[in-house]
């Protein structure tokens, strides 16, 4: 499912942004509602080319959070945790909203039958070493092991 990052009012009158997944804008205005918001504005979240030129103002990716989120990956693949849950879950733990729209974009190209290492390479943010460590891992059958 595409994600799409979202604007919205709760109920006490803040303003809330974040990413969620669904079929469509309308779907998630929804789940706004049904969260009692008042949605402001739903977008789709877009995937940049590795070809297109990033813009001066993207969040970088840093080893921090690559690190992070590889050890949370880790411990999920580890328990048997089918992968498309891992990264939703991961994308949810994560309080960056420029790294839980990148892992539910990955998480996007896996649901459409994309390997992970696929995705992690469409999205252009991921270090060349750290996709070709990712796709051997899968080949092998032992991705949780080269998480770890």
């Amino acid at each position: 499912m595409p994600a799409y990052q979202f604007t919205a009012i709760d109920a006490s009158g803040k303003q809330q942004k974040g990413v969620l997944e669904g079929d469509s804008a309308r779907q998630i205005r929804q789940q706004l509602r049904d969260k009692t918001w008042t949605p402001i504005a739903v977008e789709p979240v877009e995937q940049k080319d590795k070809h297109q030129q990033r813009s001066w103002f993207q969040k970088k990716f840093s080893a921090y959070d690559l690190a992070l989120m590889t050890r949370q990956l880790s411990v999920l693949v580890a328990a048997a945790i089918p992968l498309e849950e891992a990264l939703r879950a991961v994308a949810k733990q994560n309080e960056k909203a420029h790294v839980q729209n990148l892992l539910l974009s990955v998480r996007s190209k896996v649901l459409e039958g994309h390997s992970l290492a696929q995705g992690m390479q469409q999205s252009g943010r991921f270090p060349d070493l750290y996709i070709a460590t990712i796709a051997a891992g899968e080949r092998s059958g032992h991705l949780d092991l080269i998480l770890d």
